[in-house]
């Protein structure tokens, strides 16, 4: 009998570099972008696995980019392993509003005077941007319960959201402001007399 040997080849195991799934607020910088990595075989880990180096994930969103998802994706790094190969699963950046405060503008009148108008300020923007350049429309809704008759003294002055609108911004917080009604002057004039 004639024996002859042949040739089991044992191949690299496929390992999944996946991408971790990221939030941020627009107009923040990028959290740090990591990726776990899966599929290992005969019960070992990453720090058992003979597997050095990481694997590195990019995305192409800045602190510009809008309200949505953008892509984050993986690959090798400077991962090495004798026993594993690699693929990749891209993974996504959720980018949520930016939050912003209306807080309404303190006013004052007299005693039975009209109130003036009612205004609200909106703090909170980023990215340099300001009310007329971030793409917020609409106005704030603002109120105060004082009228004609109301005494002097202070009332409070409620923002509310109006029709406000946003792509990139939630208007988060609101922040009551102060009518003041002060005391309306009277003059009092002493009446003109005549005697002999």
């Amino acid at each position: 009998a004639t024996f002859t040997d042949g040739v089991l080849t044992v191949g690299q195991k496929a390992l999944t570099i996946t991408a971790d799934a990221k939030t941020k607020v627009y107009g923040a910088a990028n959290p740090a972008l990591t990726a776990t990595i899966t599929g290992f075989a005969n019960g070992e880990t990453l720090a058992t696995s003979g597997v050095t180096g990481a694997a590195s994930v990019t995305t192409t969103a800045t602190a510009l980019t809008g309200v949505g998802s953008a892509t984050l994706t993986a690959a090798v790094g400077n991962l090495v392993s004798a026993n594993y190969a690699f693929t990749f699963t891209d993974g996504a950046l959720t980018i949520t509003k930016a939050p912003l405060t209306v807080t309404a503008n303190p006013v004052g009148r007299v005693y039975g005077a009209a109130n003036p108008a009612l205004t609200a300020t909106l703090t909170g923007f980023v990215n340099g941007e300001t009310l007329g350049t971030s793409g917020v429309t609409g106005t704030a809704a603002v109120t105060t319960t004082a009228t004609l008759t109301s005494p002097a003294t202070t009332y409070v002055i409620t923002p509310a959201l109006g029709d406000l609108a946003a792509a990139n911004y939630a208007f988060a917080t609101f922040t009551d402001g102060v009518l003041t009604v002060g005391q309306k002057a009277l003059t009092i004039t002493a009446d003109a007399k005549t005697k002999v």
